[in-house]
């Protein structure tokens, strides 16, 4: 399974208790199977400002880290979150050959190109 979503999309949550959250792909996780290939059922990807979790860190050592409760975002599965598109609407996403052989993102029903975002 190809991952259709990539680090700097904006994507907006469909399920779950940040259902209508929009924010930016700060990470795409895929995880292994005890084999060593991608599994597709395991694509987690992190939202900024979305599924917000308490971790209480201790101090450890003289490293200068973040101590007491910190709150960051926790995976999601890539199966409640949604691409939207340059409308501003979540969009289903596919991909097509253009004329120049080149393989492009591009949404289901406007037929538009979804450009990848710039690193």
């Amino acid at each position: 399974m190809r991952v259709k979503i990539v680090k700097g999309d904006t994507v907006e949550v469909i399920s779950g208790n940040d259902k209508g959250h929009r924010g930016e792909v700060q990470r795409v996780i895929r995880r292994k199977n005890e084999d060593g290939t991608y599994d597709p059922d395991r694509v987690y990807v992190i939202v900024a400002g979305a599924n917000l979790v308490i971790r209480h860190q201790r101090p450890t050592g003289r490293v200068g880290t973040q101590t007491g409760r910190i709150e960051k975002e926790a995976p999601i599965h890539i199966s409640n979150v949604m691409l939207v598109g340059p409308g501003g609407k979540p969009t289903r996403v596919t991909y097509q050959v253009d004329r120049d052989g080149l393989k492009e993102r591009v949404e289901r029903k406007g037929a538009q190109a979804l450009p990848k975002p710039k690193k």
